[in-house]
């Protein structure tokens, strides 16, 4: 059993992504048997590398997006930070005082690191040493100087969090960026504070350099390269090093960015996180402006009315600038990325955000939910239909529930998962979500998307899904279970800002939704939870939606009406929708599904 599914993950794995498997953990384990050795050689290629300028016009440029990124994700903490106190992904760690940090405490995360890289990115730095004051200069090199002492590269596990690429990678833009905001405020100088961390700046970007992450690839060696090209821009001469990147980005551009502008990992907070390192890039003096201006319009395809994403596959909340910040708000009307796999519809303050895509590039899934054919949607510019967000990275029940079929707002199987989830990140057997754009579709609603997928084949069982809207009254979602389809499920999560008001009734303050059952009937509303934070949960009430069963399969329709009266009987329209969503499911249209390269 474990040997097959290591089979159907691995098998999904590039030639280059296998051989770099092999070349990195071979590096790493090389390094901890030989530190010394092995920071000499990186000491040797550091001091290659030109001096960096921190007042270099590119890297001041580059240091505005930062800072954006990190007054998003810190602002609100910098005090405590100041003091030794630390928040990230909910979680407060107070070690008493700034410089009793302890680099790697054991959080009790089992194999999520998150908490441990998320300190060791240093990117509150940036917000303090933005203040242009003295005293968070010499803060910067008091961190510097006790995280080279606690984590010396013999250390077990060290590879893993404060010296993985990533975390360097993030390091080495920090803390050029919040050195180069510390200058444009006028901070004064202290040549040992800044030689501190331009020199620990260097031994990242050898770090780097010499340990890019080909084995993973997607953000986590783009993020690499980026932080390469950052280092790159505050040179104050050519590096032969680094002319290698410019075509590397290229390279890796074409892999996180579709034609359609959407992001390849299909995580809206990755794709906002993505764009911010665009424009660090474009200020770094590497051309991407075609890339830039796709991601920005894909975007829209998932921004809710309230301004900020929606939180399919692994997403939270607070980890990126809200997505008003990052570009306008998408017009009115129908906007769908079909290579992506995502389709917003919306009007004024109502819309939804729909899931017809792939759970994630074939070659690296690691941040995919079986989310497919889910939706979630605003009201009156309120998030009532939410997905369930992220509550951990680590293993165990909790990682695997809420990255089930189950948690998400789709039609799926009870007791059957569409992806093969094991670990905190690995995926065996995926199926596939795509869009429907088919003719017969259309006419029932102002504004309309459907899709299907393939992920309970196994089962003998093809799902569709249509979602009709009517800005300002009402949503309509249609499902279909063509097949063998007795446990058919559907349920829905609505956050306790909106009040179970009755039984089918929520209300918030004075706006109300109602939810009729055209076909199947309510099975019920139970307490339940979501994190659109990350580790921070919160109320929410569970929908459970009984479908009907037929003798070629199962249908429900749902709807959630909140303005207007509620007029004819939707269940003819119901109906027709379904027969034509039960033929379609019979001889599946054929499609490229250009994301994971499958025909």
């Amino acid at each position: 059993m474990s040997l097959g599914r290591t089979f159907r993950t691995a098998r999904h794995l590039t030639a280059e992504q296998w051989l770099y498997r092999l070349v990195c953990r071979g590096r790493f384990a090389a390094a901890a048997r030989a530190p010394r050795l092995y920071r000499a050689s990186v000491e040797r290629t550091a001091r290659a590398f030109p001096a960096p300028d921190a007042d270099s016009a590119r890297l001041r440029a580059a240091a505005a997006q930062v800072l954006q990124l990190q007054q998003a994700v810190h602002g609100a903490h910098l005090d405590g930070f100041a003091r030794g106190r630390f928040h990230f992904l909910g979680r407060t760690v107070d070690f008493g005082g700034f410089d009793r940090i302890q680099w790697r405490r054991d959080l009790g995360e089992k194999n999520n690191p998150l908490w441990r890289m998320n300190l060791a990115y240093m990117g509150w730095l940036v917000c303090l040493l933005a203040r242009g004051q003295p005293a968070e200069l010499q803060r910067a090199r008091l961190a510097i100087e006790s995280l080279e002492a606690q984590n010396g590269w013999r250390q077990p596990g060290v590879f893993r969090d404060v010296w993985h690429p990533y975390a360097a990678s993030h390091r080495l833009i920090n803390l050029l960026c919040g050195l180069a905001l510390y200058r444009a405020a006028g901070g004064a100088g202290d040549a040992q504070a800044e030689a501190a961390i331009l020199n620990h700046a260097k031994i990242c970007a050898a770090f780097v350099l010499r340990n890019l992450e080909r084995d993973l690839q997607y953000n986590h060696l783009f993020k690499n390269f980026v932080a390469l090209a950052a280092f790159r821009a505050a040179l104050a001469g050519p590096c032969e090093q680094l002319d290698f990147l410019d075509g590397e980005i290229a390279r890796s551009l074409r892999q996180q960015i579709l034609p359609d502008g959407g992001h390849a990992e299909r995580s809206p907070m990755y794709h906002a996180l993505c764009l911010i390192d665009l424009r660090v890039l474009a200020a770094a003096g590497v051309a991407t402006e075609n890339e830039a201006a796709a991601a920005l319009h894909a975007l829209g395809a998932t921004m809710h009315a309230d301004g900020d994403i929606a939180l399919f596959n692994d997403s939270w909340l607070g980890e990126a600038p809200a997505a008003r910040a990052l570009g306008a708000a998408p017009a009115d009307g129908k906007l769908l990325l079909p290579r992506t796999g995502y389709a917003r519809l919306g009007a004024g303050g109502d819309g939804i955000v729909f899931d017809c895509g792939p759970c994630g590039p074939d070659a690296n899934p690691g941040h995919a939910h079986a989310d497919f054919l889910s939706v979630e949607s605003t009201v009156y510019g309120r998030r009532f239909l939410v997905d369930p967000g992220v509550p951990t990275y680590s293993e165990g029940p909790l990682r695997d529930e809420s990255r089930s079929a189950a948690r998400h707002n789709g039609p799926h199987l009870a007791g059957a998962e569409p992806i093969e989830f094991w670990g905190s990140f690995r995926v065996g057997r995926r199926g596939h979500a795509y869009p429907l754009e088919d003719a017969a579709l259309g006419g029932f609603a102002p504004l309309w998307c459907a899709g299907w997928q393939d992920g309970y084949r196994p089962q003998g069982v093809t799902v569709a899904r249509w979602v009709g809207l009517w800005p300002g009254e009402a949503l309509l979602l249609v499902d279909v279970w063509h097949g063998s389809a007795g446990n058919a499920a559907l349920e829905f999560l609505v956050p306790a800002t909106w009040r179970h008001d009755s039984p089918l009734r929520f209300a918030s303050q004075d706006k109300t939704v109602a939810l009729q059952v055209p076909i199947g009937g309510c099975a019920g509303v139970a307490q339940a939870q979501c994190w659109p934070r990350y580790g921070e949960a919160e109320a929410a009430h569970a929908v459970a939606v009984r479908p009907e069963l037929g003798h070629r399969g199962a249908v429900a329709a749902t709807l959630w009406r909140w303005g207007g009266d509620p007029g004819a009987d939707v269940t003819p329209l119901a109906r027709n929708v379904a027969a034509r969503l039960q033929a379609l499911c019979m001889n599946p249209p054929r499609f490229v599904d250009w994301g994971v390269g499958r025909t």
